[in-house]
């Protein structure tokens, strides 16, 4: 400051400051230099000038991005309960395959000897929508009768597939079959990933169902209950264990409406079991979600939520059109124990970290069940939030 002091005070008299010169007086040397030592300084230490001014309009701006990602902010109650999930379907689902007992007494299996396998979605048997097993049996019995081949109808990996079996009249149950089991609603169990008390909406999965519509136009896609967990069949290197439930219809359950890439989404009837967070968590953005421990909420046994540690190997932020956004690690002993890792079941078992609800369970690694891929909480719950609109 003794510089600038000497700089701005004038030359002859140091107690009051200088003027411009008028038009005829000359400017002193140290006058005309002083436009030159400003340029010089400014060219010098051009970041302390941009810092000197730049903190007020800095701060505002950071303070309003802040204030901007705090209104954007959603909330939601982590689930973890385990659910019996039931979808509807407009066709059957082959299961499995039993003999036909010939007159002879020989043994033979049409269905599988025409090609089909297990997973083949079956939506026509000769020109006749087939919606249930009944349907099957009584299409096969009617080209039975008539001594007709059944030509199959049938969806494998998206695309659809014709091929044609000949019932056999069996011995043993006296009807005519072709040696096929079919379900005709997809069922299994899942888990709860997140529910709005105020909306009565939920999210569960992580995933979207194979061969089932992404909405309804009329009536429901399937239904959510209550599930207990009764047993675990642990996982090992090239075989997923499951969680093997039993499906309780009476209290809550809900509506499917939509079948969505990162899960399946509706409205309940009322609140689902409590969880170990009764109160609505902060969503992480995408980009909050960090490599390191993290915990997820899942029942082992009857419908106890617990709370369980994971490790987030790695975020997989651009990855969301493969439906993947984080890698997780089981590092919890009992869950390593018990499971082997991820399981069947766990789909949708909600991931929280730093206190946010951060993603869901959606898949194991077959060849390592210890490790599996979660999806992002807010991809979840922005399709949730498109399905109400």
């Amino acid at each position: 400051m003794r510089w600038q002091q000497k700089i701005f005070l004038h030359p002859k008299n140091k107690d009051r400051p200088s003027s411009p010169p008028g038009p005829n007086e000359k400017p002193t040397r140290r006058e005309r230099l002083l436009p030159a030592l400003l340029l010089a300084a400014i060219l010098v230490f051009p970041g302390r000038a941009a810092a000197a001014e730049a903190p007020p309009e800095s701060q505002s701006m950071e303070n309003a991005a802040l204030h901007e990602t705090e209104q954007a902010r959603r909330y939601a109650i982590p689930g973890g309960q385990s659910i019996g999930v039931l979808l509807s379907t407009d066709g059957v689902t082959v299961v499995g395959f039993s003999p036909v007992v010939q007159e002879d007494g020989s043994m033979t299996t049409p269905a599988e000897d025409a090609g089909l396998v297990v997973g083949d979605f079956i939506t026509h048997i000769n020109g006749e929508a087939v919606l249930c097993n009944e349907d099957v049996a009584a299409v096969v019995a009617k080209a039975g009768d008539a001594g007709a081949v059944c030509r199959v109808a049938y969806l494998r990996n998206g695309c659809t597939e014709l091929t044609d079996m000949k019932p056999v009249f069996c011995q043993d149950t006296q009807t005519w079959r072709v040696g096929l089991y079919v379900r005709d609603n997809l069922c299994g169990v899942g888990t709860l990933t997140f529910y709005d008390s105020a909306t009565r909406c939920f999210a569960a999965l992580g995933h979207q169902v194979a061969d089932i519509p992404e909405t309804a136009d009329d009536d429901a896609l399937g239904t959510v209950v209550r599930a207990s967990i009764q047993d675990i069949r642990a996982g090992k290197t090239g075989t997923p264990g499951e969680k093997i439930g039993v499906f309780l219809r009476e209290d809550w359950q809900g509506r499917v409406s939509t079948n969505g890439v990162f899960g399946i989404y509706g409205e309940m009837n009322g609140p689902p079991a409590p969880s170990l967070t009764g109160s609505q968590l902060p969503v992480a953005f995408p980009w909050e979600v960090t490599s390191g421990p993290a915990q997820i909420y899942t029942v082992l046994d009857g419908e106890t939520v617990e709370s369980f540690d994971v490790n987030i190997v790695k975020t997989l932020e651009s990855h969301k059109s493969s439906g993947h956004g984080l890698v997780l690690e089981i590092t919890d002993q009992r869950l390593l124990e018990q499971c082997g890792g991820i399981v069947q079941g766990m789909s949708g078992s909600p991931i929280l970290q730093n206190g946010r609800l951060v993603g869901a369970v959606t898949h194991v690694f077959v060849n390592d069940p210890t490790h599996g891929y979660g999806c992002f909480a807010l991809w979840m719950l922005e399709e949730a939030e498109a399905d109400r609109k």
